[in-house]
């Protein structure tokens, strides 16, 4: 029916050994046991290794060192704030069964 032989994978650390074709899925790439990239065969022929986010490369951007912050990245927290200590006082001033308005 298939003429592709299976995909197999192998954990470089702990030697465990997986095959079937969920290994073309990334999230299938790594070692459940160890969390390393798989080292992924077809047919005996090296096509790649997995992702892991355990042996992946750090990443550092270089941002400029003056840099001013939107209105978008201001802590929304304190209007949040303000609107909730001013409505608990507002509802502080009504007497029992009073509806505000």
């Amino acid at each position: 029916m298939y003429d592709k032989p299976m995909l197999e994978g192998i954990c470089p650390k702990c030697g465990t050994r997986f095959i079937g074709w969920a290994l073309l899925n990334p999230r299938h790439q790594t070692c459940p046991r160890c969390g390393s990239g798989l080292e992924i065969t077809e047919d005996g022929k090296m096509i790649g290794t997995g992702y892991s986010p355990f042996t992946a490369e750090k990443y550092y951007l270089d941002t400029p060192p003056n840099l001013q912050r939107s209105p978008a990245e201001e802590k929304p927290g304190k209007k949040e704030d303000s609107d909730r200590s001013s409505s608990s006082q507002r509802s502080a001033n009504f007497k029992e069964g009073e509806k505000p308005t």
